[in-house]
């Protein structure tokens, strides 16, 4: 119950949470993590219980009879909704999202299940008692709030489709305009939510790429069923509503020699930060597969031509090698940015001294 409690708590996506784990990309491992966990946990909780001797077991009343019965429910209930979660790729989206909101059900028969089947008295006002009432309490209201409140309460910026502009076959720039100013970072992303018949109104998460506040844009790559949705389908003037902003790229408050290396759709999180004009020194190396999925290139050159303190280097993967931490001249002033797929990730945080790295990885469902 103690891991149940987390798995909600993380699921709530508060702010606080991202600022103690560095990330919205960690606390979403943690919550995968102790969710896995909590499996384990029920389904040694019920081997367990089987191995304890009749003679062993205190007369059972009505009351512990039912709770026993509903610990049964609930332990079937989390396997069922667990695996299916992690099987959740063979799954849209909402249908993902119904079955995390369904977990209430289990978690409540299991609430009751330890509180009137427990051998202690758990009702007492003893440090097991405040332990468990305190995080059976708080992991119920956060699993509610994600229930019913989350989708209004988390969504205060509303706003509407105000351009629309596709940049290649796959990849479309979305400009949004807000009803009030969302005060934001260049390198962080939103959450966006999007009012439009036929359109999934699940929020997805999207990099901004530039805007002044009132005016956000965002750069859209078709590569799963919502983003192909909206790639062919979005219209002018559709209704939106934004959560954020999210993530902890800082480029002003680090080294002025700056490495940013970015792979595929990672470009988006840089770009903003280019609009302002910086007058650090940037080596930005963009890695590609195939000159259809390279976005803002002619940007990108332009800027270089333009800004002495800025160089571009083009990694097309489809022709040259992948880039390596080899090829790379890092000094000890030198702050690194990496943008990019998990994997990209992986391959540079193992080899780059951590403590001068920035990193956020692309791994949230669209």
């Amino acid at each position: 119950m103690t891991s149940l409690f987390l798995v909600f708590l993380l699921a709530t996506r508060m702010k606080l949470l991202e600022r103690w784990f560095s990330s919205l990309e960690h606390v979403y491992f943690y919550h995968k993590l102790l969710a896995i966990l909590s499996l384990g946990f029920i389904l040694l909780h019920g081997q367990l219980q089987k191995m304890i001797p009749d003679d062993a077991v205190i007369q059972e009343t009505s009351l512990k009879d039912f709770a026993k019965d509903l610990g049964e429910l609930a332990q079937y209930g989390f396997i069922a909704l667990i695996v299916l979660a992690f099987i959740a790729k063979f799954l849209k989206y909402e249908h993902w999202r119904w079955l995390h909101r369904l977990l209430l059900v289990p978690y409540t028969f299991g609430i009751y299940h330890a509180y009137f089947s427990s051998q202690y008295d758990l009702l007492q006002p003893s440090p097991l008692g405040i332990f468990t009432a305190l995080t059976t309490t708080i992991g119920f209201m956060s699993a509610l709030y994600m229930l019913t409140m989350y989708q209004d309460m988390f969504f205060p910026y509303t706003g509407h489709v105000s351009a629309i502009q596709r940049l290649n076959a796959h990849v479309i720039e979305v400009e949004l305009t807000l009803t009030k100013k969302l005060d934001y970072r260049p390198g962080q992303f939103l959450f966006l939510k999007i009012f439009q018949e036929g359109i999934e109104k699940a929020p997805h998460p999207f990099s901004i790429t530039g805007g002044n506040g009132e005016q956000i844009t965002v750069t859209i790559k078709a590569i799963g069923d919502y983003t192909k949705q909206l790639y062919n389908d979005l219209q002018f003037n559709t209704p939106v509503a934004i959560a954020g902003p999210y993530g902890h790229f800082d480029f002003d408050r680090v080294a002025n020699q700056q490495i940013w290396i970015a792979g595929g759709m990672g470009i988006t999180p840089f770009l903003a930060y280019l609009q302002t004009k910086p007058d650090k020194k940037i080596d930005l190396y963009y890695s590609f597969h195939g000159q259809d999925n390279a976005i803002y290139k002619n940007f990108l050159q332009s800027y270089a031509r333009m800004n002495d303190h800025f160089t571009v280097t083009f990694i097309n993967t489809a022709h040259e090698e992948k880039l390596s931490f080899h090829q790379l001249s890092l000094s000890a002033e030198t702050s690194v940015f990496i943008c990019g797929p998990p994997k990209m990730i992986k391959q540079f945080k193992s080899a780059l001294p951590t403590k001068s790295v920035e990193w956020e990885a692309f791994s949230f469902r669209s």
